[in-house]
């Protein structure tokens, strides 16, 4: 980091609630607490902030663009539209925040703790989660393109009507997480724990799913054209309406496990005969006549 501003921190402590609008840009601010304190709209840009202090402190609109944020400590802080952009907040503890609108395109965010968390509407483009505690967030209608959320546990998060095309969910926990009406083509999801999600009218063309738990999970009316499903497990997974067409690594066997109706469009190599309404028999489709 470039040479920074050293300024008085017992100064700005005693002053944090008459901060709104504040430049302190470039400043070295290692450790300094701002708890309850008011930054609405301050100018933190390119700052050291590790394990700085600021929960239950108004943020709204602060922009911490290209900070070192390591460590740092903001729960239950008001950060609606704050703007993270290409910062490290690895480790940083964002429990019970509003993060409402929030911007964290291209940031370092390695084991942070989200759980709780208001991210509606909030960018994660091309930003790294490895690793971090993102349960029970509300992440509607937010911008997740091209994140690195490798073993982040998503449990019961809400991410409906979110673009998420090209994310890399590997070993990710999503067990009854709602993905429903999502852009989710080209994710990756191997080994990971999608039991129970919510993926009804969602896109997944060309998603690779190798090694994932699917039980249970709703795929009703979603498009998983040309999926990979090696080794995934669809017991009880609801397809019902699902396009299946062109989807790879996936055998009679496996799909015999999940629910289907006669909607459910299944690639060339697999045979649905109907029984009944409900029971049906999936076998490997005889080879074309030469």
């Amino acid at each position: 980091m470039a040479q920074l501003r050293v300024l008085d921190k017992q100064k700005l402590q005693s002053q944090k609630d008459r901060l709104e609008k504040a430049n302190l840009n470039r400043a070295d601010l290692e450790g300094v607490d701002l708890s309850g304190g008011n930054l609405k709209e301050a100018e933190l840009k390119k700052s050291n902030l590790k394990k700085a202090v600021f929960e239950k402190t108004v943020l709204n609109g602060a922009d911490f663009t290209g900070s070192f944020l390591v460590g740092a400590a903001f729960g239950a802080a008001s950060l609606i539209r704050a703007d993270f952009s290409k910062t490290n907040l690895s480790g940083a503890d964002l429990r019970e925040t509003d993060l409402s609108s929030g911007v964290f395109n291209e940031a370092v965010i390695l084991k942070a703790n989200f759980h709780n968390a208001n991210l509606k509407r909030a960018e994660f483009n091309k930003a790294n989660l490895k690793g971090s505690d993102l349960r029970n967030v509300n992440l509607s209608k937010s911008d997740l393109r091209g994140a690195q959320l490798m073993q982040t546990n998503l449990a019961g998060a809400q991410i409906p009507k979110s673009h998420i095309s090209q994310a890399n969910f590997t070993g990710a926990n999503l067990e009854k997480t709602d993905v429903s009406a999502c852009n989710l083509s080209r994710c990756d999801f191997r080994e990971a724990n999608l039991r129970d999600a919510d993926f009804s009218n969602s896109i997944l063309t060309r998603a690779v799913f190798k090694g994932a738990d699917l039980s249970g999970a709703d795929f009703s009316q979603t498009n998983i054209r040309g999926g990979d499903f090696a080794d995934t497990r669809l017991h009880q997974a609801n397809l019902k309406g699902a396009d299946l067409s062109l989807a790879v690594n996936l055998s009679p066997e496996t799909l015999q496990t999940a629910l289907l109706d006669r909607k459910t469009k299944v690639p060339d190599n697999i045979q649905v005969r109907w029984l009944s309404e409900t029971e049906f028999e999936c076998a490997e489709a005889p080879p074309d006549p030469a």
